[in-house]
């Protein structure tokens, strides 16, 4: 017979598997909050650019606001960036920010309804006649399935006609269509899809706070889908460890990263808000932006050259500028903006189709200039034929000249 400690020790691996059962529906079940931003893009008329460099913008432009470095700021930024990645950053890019402040809530499945407030809204105007935006919203003590169906549906901007989110397409994306309509020079814009010039949603970077940072919570936050702790999970096995290992960054334990081609997500716990500040303003205003801008321009090159709207060496001399003056091969004097501007462009695949884009314009340069360099070859072939038949002419001239053939041969002609 057993005694009473004997029980309790046997009763013991039940207790403590109970307890991991509940640990683990809390962490599920917990509320979490989340600061989104959701990015797009788009190419706007050089013109109308022209005019507001030169201080004479439209008045429906008056509703945003300049954003300006001040000089403390810059030397700060300059004390852990780069300056040439700083000057672009403050002073290249122009900023501007439309203060909204509003409280907003979407369907999020069945009868239930999802709200957060929308921050504001940001642009910038880059080199190449290039707009990126972002609209930062905030989710306060959030249901994480709540949560993950909202952003899905919010940046999903091809399928907003009758997935009742008016409230959102009032409040945000008019004001976008607005600024669109009056950088591109369109009368009327069509719909949110102008907003992305090359796609169907919006880009996505948040921060998580969670008190779960394992990697499948990790994973359900950056692909949008539906948080799965255990087995058996909808992704294969395979596909979710390869993209834990390619794309995650995990440098401390209490925050996880994971950069995927459409999102970029932070999981933390105890996220203070001196590091959330920098997350914010740093990895995604500046790096984040900035590899999204790249991987945009060198997208527009490959599509005009493709198209044939532009000619291959036009192109490949605007790559070798853009190459001096935007492509910087680091941008911190510090180990973690560096890993971080690695990862995310690893994640956008932007080195990919800088290869890719050098290559094929640098062989259709190469050929047309082996096709110029045949015609001419060509063309002189043919000079040095006439000049050689010339000079065979004027031989026979000097010769006739020189002999009295008609006194030799008694014909004239024959010379």
């Amino acid at each position: 017979m057993l005694k009473f400690g004997e029980i309790l020790m046997t009763m013991e691996p039940e207790k403590q598997i109970h307890n991991d059962k509940v640990g683990a529906m809390k962490a599920k079940d917990a509320n979490v909050n989340d600061t989104a931003f959701l990015c797009g893009y788009f190419s706007i008329d050089g013109k109308i650019l022209s005019n507001i460099t030169k201080g004479k913008s439209p008045d429906s432009l008056k509703e945003w606001t300049p954003l300006h470095y001040s000089g403390q700021q810059t030397a700060m930024l300059s004390n852990f960036y780069y300056p040439e990645f700083v000057e672009f950053c403050t002073e290249v890019r122009q900023s501007y920010s439309l203060r909204v402040n509003r409280q907003v809530s979407i369907p999020a499945g069945g009868d239930e309804r999802c709200s957060f407030r929308v921050e504001d809204i940001r642009f910038g105007i880059y080199p190449y006649d290039i707009v990126m935006f972002s609209i930062r919203i905030e989710f306060a003590d959030t249901d994480l399935d709540k949560l993950l169906y909202a952003l899905s549906r919010l940046r999903n901007c091809c399928f907003y006609d009758g997935a009742g989110l008016d409230e959102f397409i009032s409040v945000c994306i008019d004001p976008l269509k607005r600024l669109y309509c009056v950088l591109t020079g369109c009368e009327t814009a069509p719909d949110a899809n102008c907003l992305v010039e090359n796609g169907n949603k919006f880009k996505l970077f948040h921060i998580v706070e969670s008190g779960d940072l394992s990697d499948e919570f990790l994973y359900s936050c950056a692909t949008l889908s539906r948080y799965e702790p255990d087995s058996p999970f909808s992704a294969s096995r395979e596909y979710f460890e390869k993209t834990i290992a390619e794309s995650r960054l995990n440098i401390f334990n209490n925050w996880k990263a994971l950069m995927l081609l459409d999102t970029v997500t932070f999981c933390a716990k105890e996220l203070s808000d001196f590091t959330k500040g920098i997350w914010t303003n740093d990895y995604f205003g500046m790096i984040y932006l900035y590899e999204l801008y790249r991987k945009t321009y060198l997208y527009r090159q490959n599509l005009l050259f493709r198209s044939r709207r532009e000619s291959p060496e036009v192109l490949h001399e605007q790559l070798k500028y853009f190459e001096r003056k935007y492509t910087f091969s680091s941008i911190s004097y510090n180990f973690l903006p560096n890993d971080v501007d690695k990862v995310i462009e690893q994640g956008l695949g932007t080195a990919k189709v800088e290869r890719d884009v050098y290559r094929v314009i640098d062989q259709e340069v190469e050929s047309k200039s082996a096709e110029r360099e045949s015609r001419s070859n060509v063309f002189l072939t043919f000079l040095t034929c006439v000049a050689s038949l010339s000079a065979v002419w004027d031989i026979s001239c000097m010769v006739d000249a020189m002999v009295n053939y008609e006194v030799a041969f008694h014909y004239s002609t024959v010379g």
